[in-house]
């Protein structure tokens, strides 16, 4: 697949988002139909503050670490885009290829209107702006055989690969086409994120926190999770 990369500063502002998250918004542009873009948030919308509010320390934030951190060192917002990128390199390093990955190819930083933002991978089926959720899927009505197939590919794909998801939600994972193949791809929500990266520093920790990943996943969406033979079965059976 050939990628139109962007190789003056995107004009994003004027599109508005095509999607948020807690602390992140995603872009899309039509001389990039290949790809998404990632950009944080401002610290005052990430706070839930109106824009040019002054941010201040109260004694609340004490009890919230997240509001704590954004607020003495607002850098934080960039965070997951540290650990995405790393956990996408030594993917990559490694020798996966591009096209097994459970994770959007990332592409690199480009220059923008609204600062620099992340070129990645736009996963979705043919026809489609963006990509469904498994959670969406889900509540449907319950999964077909098939595609609990394609979740069972990806689990495996995540344990084979040792990758490391810190907020793994059926909200993060999208069903797309990569080629002729359907896959489940994590678009969101991989790496090590926490302060303490104890899953980098140990692959069984990982594994053990991967396992009750899927555990909890697999019980808010109708499936059970055997993690002997890596694979999903309906609650009900």
């Amino acid at each position: 697949m050939t990628l139109p990369l962007p190789t003056t500063p995107l004009k994003l502002a004027h599109l508005g988002p095509v999607a948020k998250g807690q602390d992140r918004l995603v872009y899309d542009h039509p001389d990039h139909p290949a790809l998404l873009f990632k950009a944080p948030k401002t610290l005052q919308a990430a706070l839930g503050l109106p824009e040019g509010a002054d941010v201040r320390l109260t004694p609340a934030d004490l009890g919230n670490f997240r509001r704590l951190m954004l607020k003495l060192a607002p850098r934080t917002l960039w965070h997951p885009f540290f650990k995405e990128s790393e956990c996408y390199l030594t993917a990559r390093l490694g020798g996966t290829p591009h096209e097994a990955l459970p994770i959007p190819n990332l592409y690199g930083f480009c220059d923008s209107d609204i600062g620099p933002v992340l070129a990645v991978e736009r996963i979705a089926l043919p026809g489609e702006r963006l990509g469904r959720t498994l959670k969406s899927l889900a509540a449907k009505g319950p999964l077909p055989d098939d595609l609990i197939d394609l979740l069972d590919q990806f689990a495996r794909r995540i344990f084979d690969q040792r990758l490391i998801a810190g907020d793994m939600t059926a909200a993060n994972i999208v069903l797309g086409q990569r080629g002729a193949q359907r896959q489940f791809v994590l678009i969101d929500g991989f790496g090590d994120i926490h302060a303490i990266p104890f899953r980098s520093a140990s692959p069984r920790l990982n594994r053990i926190a991967m396992r009750h990943s899927f555990h909890k996943m697999a019980g808010r969406i109708g499936l059970r999770f055997d993690d002997q033979r890596v694979a999903f079965t309906p609650a009900s059976d």
